[in-house]
């Protein structure tokens, strides 16, 4: 009998942990305590669980489209590094493209994608109101990557971006911070959304009276220096919460021009790790997210997708991954 072709996903439900649990003990990428890692494994056996590396045959004819959302963004970066090499060990092809957070141009990228016969794809939307028409009407197997739109009928691999934020933000609230705020986009991206709610609950949890403070920046609309320096000089803020990193190296060179009495008061969290963060002068707190298992449950959804010849689910589905803090900041 053939052995059933399962998901970390009902591993996980199964043995009573997370997804990104099962991840760490399939992939070994970290240490798991061994009554955890029994438990993990004890179910993987009963459940015939297999890896899609091991799965898939004629792997070779396989080539995987992928459409980031940017590729200038830390996040995304390494999220091509874990696919490049991941697919390697999958055995399969993958072609990457760059929407540049475009809508026209990711239609382009489907287009391009679809007329070299790719076998499934993995899309990070530009818009999270605009879905192109063409992926309602595609044979081949579609996972949504770290952004969704509002309304699609995919599975979705990523975080939880309002729950993340929100426990970004009382780490700010722990370590003593009572007026903070929050930098991001204007533009219809769907994590920012979220990630904005989740600041602002956490805020008002803290303070039914505080008014959230909120910068919506243009995601490619030039010099937002001077914005961000009178943000902070208006508000008199005691921390910041930066989206994405790549706000956060904006908010940064800001702050090289800030009194140093702002500079001793402001604090600062933002989402992504980057090497370099450890060696500033000014100590950044991190939401972290787990980029490789992400990265891997994706593509081993996918490639279960094509061996199955399932094109899709048919309701939204998502598969979220657990965040860490980073905390260089100290109390007080």
């Amino acid at each position: 009998m053939k052995p059933k072709s399962l998901t970390m996903e009902a591993v996980a439900l199964k043995a009573g942990v997370s997804i990104t649990t099962v991840s760490h003990v399939v992939n070994k990428t970290r240490h798991v305590n061994q009554e955890t890692k029994d438990a993990v494994l004890k179910v993987i056996e009963e459940l015939h669980y297999r890896s899609s590396k091991r799965a898939l045959s004629n792997r070779e004819n396989i080539c995987i489209g992928v459409i980031l959302a940017d590729a200038r963004e830390d996040y995304y970066i390494a999220m091509i590094k874990t696919i490049e090499s991941t697919v390697t060990d999958y055995g399969v092809s993958a072609i990457f493209c760059d929407s540049e957070a475009d809508y026209e141009k990711e239609k382009r990228n489907i287009r391009v994608l679809l007329d070299r016969k790719v076998n499934g794809l993995l899309l990070a939307p530009a818009d999270a109101d605009r879905m192109p028409r063409i992926l309602q009407k595609l044979s081949i197997p579609v996972i949504l990557i770290d952004r969704q739109y509002e309304s699609h009928s995919f599975l979705a691999v990523g975080i939880n971006n309002f729950r993340s934020s929100y426990l970004g933000t009382r780490c700010m609230l722990e370590k003593g911070c009572k007026n903070i705020g929050f930098i991001g986009y204007s533009d219809p991206v769907y994590t920012i959304r979220q990630r904005t709610q989740g600041y602002k609950s956490a805020m008002l949890e803290f303070d039914q009276t505080f008014i959230p403070q909120v910068l919506d920046l243009k995601y490619n609309g030039g010099n937002s220096f001077p914005l961000i320096k009178q943000f902070i000089l208006d508000e008199g803020f005691d921390g910041l919460v930066c989206a994405t990193s790549t706000l956060c190296y904006e908010l940064i060179e800001v702050f090289d021009t800030l009194s140093a009495d702002i500079q001793k008061k402001l604090k600062i969290i933002t989402f992504d790790d980057n090497r370099w963060f450890d060696y500033l002068k000014y100590p950044l707190s991190v939401i972290s997210q787990p980029v490789a298992e992400i990265g891997n449950a994706a593509l081993e959804n996918l490639l279960q997708m094509i061996e199955q010849k399932n094109s899709a689910c048919k309701v939204k589905r998502e598969l979220l991954f657990d965040v860490s803090i980073i905390e260089r900041i100290k109390q007080g």
